[in-house]
């Protein structure tokens, strides 16, 4: 049976547009009174979650910190001249000064200076992140599976090295991930599931009873791991696929990804300014992009093929934000096609208690020492090259074309070594 559209004519696709209007808009009026609320005083008090600490140091020599803090509305920075002992995740209470934040600042997050800072309770580390850690030695490798487990965020160091060799996409959880962890759920409890249909509930589809608990039980995680832009778009994704499924109705297409864009900004407004969110749907739009157009190929060549095809177009997008290249990177595809076996592997290891197997041959991996490059894309550049990518939808030879548009793209800005 043909699987029918999300939108049956031009119709149906504009009222769909104009009810996320009206439900965008409504969630912005409700961001605006939580701003408004917060803008009274000119000494906001708040309790904050700390994300992450930066060690600093002005022109005249004198240490600093600069704190990422996250309320329960906000994310903030803020100074603190005098050194605290002070670890990620623990709460603290602040004041923050409000004159000058405006709406477009709160939504973004912004830099704000505080009067006061209290920490009301150090970070507590739970059992699971416990049993991780304490397989490692090395800080390194500790903050490393923190952030592929945990989303943690990692130190400037660890997170330069891993930039040069072009995998941060990797290491941040995204789709791929969940999409991991959803088959080993779904491989463990098919087992146990079919042991209780066979014996008490014979005529239920053990498919979409099994897809119900894995959604369920990713959920639990996405949440745990505090709701990253990149995962929740891909959970949100896998449940409108899944339901779309259900409805025989076309999964992997444009109007989908589109779909659940909407979905998540009406419910999650302030990922209108997410760099991650963006960057996340920006490589899904180039997976279906690769589908649509060649989705006939073999199986296998599709696996080489869309690696290579997504780190390619991802380039300009990605050199908008972040200036850092090294021709390391050009072996990103081969080390994300490999990633599908490691990913797996070491979780499966840290659940036995053997997570550091690979930690010496990490260490020296990511410490390797490499000529490092600026290699940046201007926005008109970029606005051109999405422009030309949204067009190549409608002809396969020009998302060809986008291959060789990309090295002339880049290139033809200035290339200079550090």
């Amino acid at each position: 049976m043909e699987k029918a559209p999300l939108f049956l004519n031009r119709k149906e696709f504009l009222i769909f547009l104009g009810l996320v209007s009206i439900f965008l808009c409504f969630s912005y009026l409700l961001e605006y009174k939580k701003y408004t609320h917060f803008i009274k005083e000119p000494l906001f008090q708040t309790q904050a979650r700390v994300l992450n600490i930066y060690d600093k140091e002005s022109k005249k020599g004198k240490a600093y910190q600069v704190l990422k803090l996250k309320s329960d509305d906000f994310i903030f920075y803020t100074t603190r001249w005098k050194k605290i002992q002070i670890q990620k995740g623990s709460l603290v209470k602040v004041a923050i000064f409000t004159k000058n934040i405006t709406f477009l600042n709160y939504l973004k997050g912004f830099y704000a200076s505080s009067k006061w800072l209290r920490i009301i309770e150090q970070s507590k580390i739970d059992s699971l992140h416990v049993k991780v850690q304490s397989q490692h030695k090395e800080s390194k490798m500790q903050e490393l599976f923190g952030a592929l487990f945990f989303a943690f965020p990692v130190s400037k160091e660890l997170r330069d090295e891993i930039a040069q060799w072009g995998i941060s996409h990797l290491v941040a959880i995204s789709g791929f991930h969940l999409g991991v962890l959803s088959s080993i759920l779904y491989f463990l409890l098919k087992p146990l599931y079919r042991f209780f249909q066979d014996r008490f509930f014979p005529y239920r589809n053990s498919f979409f009873d099994l897809a119900f608990l894995v959604f369920l039980l990713l959920g639990f995680y996405v949440y745990y791991i505090d709701l990253t832009p990149s995962v929740l778009r891909a959970y949100v994704m896998g449940i409108v696929g899944f339901f779309f499924f259900s409805k025989n109705m076309q999964i992997l297409s444009f109007s989908t990804l589109f779909f659940t864009i909407c979905l998540v900004l009406v419910f999650f407004p302030k990922l209108l300014f997410s760099i991650s969110f963006w960057f996340s749907v920006a490589g899904v739009y180039y997976i279906f992009l690769f589908l649509h157009h060649f989705s006939h190929l073999r199986k296998s060549a599709i696996f080489i093929l869309l690696n290579f095809w997504v780190y390619i177009l991802m380039m300009p997008v990605i050199h908008y934000v972040f200036d850092v290249f090294s021709f390391y990177q050009l072996f990103s595809p081969l080390l994300s096609m490999g990633f599908v076996l490691f990913y797996p592997l070491v979780l499966f290891l840290h659940l036995i208690g053997f997570g550091g197997v690979f930690d010496t041959f990490l260490t020296q991996f990511l410490a390797s020492k490499m000529s490092i490059y600026s290699l940046h894309v201007s926005f008109w550049s970029l606005a051109f090259y999405l422009c030309v990518s949204l067009v190549a939808i409608r002809f396969k030879l020009l998302s060809l074309l986008l291959l060789f548009i990309v090295p002339i793209l880049l290139f033809i800005e200035n290339v200079t070594k550090f």
